[in-house]
């Protein structure tokens, strides 16, 4: 389990919305109770969260035809993250000032945990000054407050009001969680997707890389506690939850890592890196009537050979993407030419794996002698299974 989270909805029209982070924070490995105002059933069913979480969603703190109540002391010495999505002004005025009128706002005064609201509402209620008060009051006493974004409102108005993307919502609760699991504490940093180096002002050379890989590897290793950072390239999709920072080129990539790496445990060096870019990059556009055009190219640093590892640290994990018939005799020359501590070897030549594909098999060795074969899955799969096949290593050099 992730995590125990409680997730208290309010009566806005965003309570259907709810349903989504609740199915968001299940998928992530989270048990969730739900807690909804009375408000909040006109608008969506406490059985709808049941359902969706396996586990009782209240109503009330007392005993009737809905449940049998919430006994909220009990409750909130358990949940580690109390979410309130949708936070109504209503909702965030009472928890701000302490009133305990129903069971939400009771189980709000007994929560012991980390507190994330994600406001929703019109924009002249979100901007009037008690409602910002409330905010205040709730951030300096530590809660995460999860921004409304902007966008048509319910009424018809355009403003800043609407919920939180659902992704970000999810974020910030998982972001909250206590670190805990086979990597609980363990500091990774991954790389994912391609680079793009410029030809022009308009193209450049890349590769077909959609770092999904890399991005499995980071949501993985998140839900299994370690404290992720991750470096994403142009057009990668990121996971919510982890901390995340965009490279474009080679060069950016390779100043990201010189910044980040040395305060890491390990690095998935899983990003697809250009081997090669133009040696000249003209400043305005190309123009095809000129005829046919050579284009001289240099190679591009090698960012996992010249990573700062002192003392060997930190644990260092390259990819391989070679035929499949040289796949093991390449990646372990690879491993040893780079320092790197493991490979993971990818097969480029066998239909539906590999870039763009959504599923992979793999190959790992280690320096340590360690040979593991992995079958092919899923990547979101394959990537929890090469974390946790490689966590015992990786544990074991950040006590070195």
């Amino acid at each position: 389990m992730r995590g125990r989270i409680v997730l208290g909805v309010s009566g806005g029209i965003a309570a259907f919305r709810a349903v989504e982070v609740l199915r968001g924070l299940v998928k992530a490995g989270c048990r969730v109770h739900t807690i909804l105002t009375r408000n909040a059933t006109r608008f969506v069913t406490p059985r709808t969260f049941a359902v969706l979480s396996g586990e009782r969603a209240d109503v009330s703190l007392w005993e009737d035809e809905a449940g049998p109540g919430v006994d909220h002391v009990a409750l909130g010495r358990e949940a580690d993250v109390f979410l309130v999505a949708p936070a109504t002004a209503n909702v965030l005025a009472k928890m701000a000032a302490g009133v305990a009128d129903d069971a939400l706002t009771t189980y709000a005064l007994a929560h012991r945990g980390r507190v994330v609201v994600a406001p929703a509402m019109n924009t002249a209620m979100w901007n009037h000054p008690a409602t910002q008060q409330a905010v205040a009051v709730l951030r300096a006493r530590g809660a995460t407050v999860v921004e409304p974004g902007c966008g048509f409102l319910a009424e018809g108005e355009v403003g800043v009001g609407r919920l939180a993307a659902v992704d970000e919502v999810v974020g910030a609760a998982l972001a909250a969680l206590p670190l805990r699991g086979p990597l609980g504490g363990v500091r990774v940093l991954v790389s994912a997707g391609p680079t793009r180096e410029p030809v022009d002002a308009v193209r450049v050379i890349t590769n077909r890389s959609s770092g999904r890989m890399g991005v499995a590897l980071a949501a993985a290793a998140r839900d299994l506690g370690a404290e992720v950072r991750l470096l994403a390239g142009p057009g990668v999709s990121v996971p919510p939850g982890v901390t995340t920072e965009r490279f474009e080129t080679a060069a950016d990539l390779g100043r990201l890592l010189a910044a980040h790496a040395p305060a890491a445990d390990a690095v998935w060096h899983a990003a697809a890196v250009a081997d090669f870019r133009p040696t000249h990059v003209e400043e305005g556009k190309l123009d095809r009537r000129g005829g046919a055009l050579q284009l001289a190219l240099q190679p591009v640093p090698d960012l996992a050979a010249t990573l700062p590892r002192p003392g060997g640290r930190p644990y260092l994990v390259i990819f391989a993407a070679e035929r499949a018939r040289e796949l093991e005799a390449r990646a372990g020359a690879k491993m040893a030419r780079k320092g790197a501590d493991a490979v993971v070897a990818n097969p480029i030549d066998e239909p539906g794996l590999g870039m763009e594909a959504a599923r992979n098999r793999a190959v790992v060795l280690t320096r340590l002698g360690v040979r593991r074969d992995f079958a092919a899955q899923d990547k979101e799969a394959l990537a929890r299974e090469l974390l946790l096949a490689l966590a015992g290593e990786i544990v074991a050099s950040c006590r070195r």
